[in-house]
């Protein structure tokens, strides 16, 4: 147990640092929701996101979503929404987005545009 000091120190200052950003992150949250939910067959849920946390589905494969955050991190630079997963249903993926700090510099315009570039890069579709 002694030796846990430093992840008890880390949320600690989590506490002090991110506990407070969390009704922003939320706020957020429900914009970034809205412009990806407009990309072409995404469906976001809940809507509106009621916490800084939501899943988001699209109609591809998960690799191939992947496959293309990947490459938008290599060629643009750009982070975007990752970690696909298959689901029960052909053809769909989901993913879980949450908003933190670097997404509240992110306006509609900017999400949609990225939204855009990311999906262009899918194979396959």
């Amino acid at each position: 147990m002694f030796q846990q000091w430093p992840a008890a120190l880390s949320a600690l200052a989590g506490l002090d640092r991110e506990l407070p950003r969390i009704p922003d992150y939320v706020r957020h949250a429900r914009t970034v929701a809205a412009a990806l939910s407009a990309l072409p067959g995404a469906r976001v849920y809940p809507e509106p996101p009621h916490t800084h946390r939501f899943r988001l589905w699209l109609p591809h494969p998960a690799q191939a979503l992947n496959d293309a955050a990947l490459a938008l991190a290599e060629e643009d630079k750009v982070w975007f929404v990752a970690g696909w997963q298959d689901t029960a249903v052909p053809g769909m993926a989901m993913t879980e987005v949450t908003v933190a700090t670097p997404a509240l510099e992110w306006t509609t315009d900017d999400i949609a545009e990225v939204g855009e570039r990311f999906l262009g890069r899918v194979v396959g579709r």
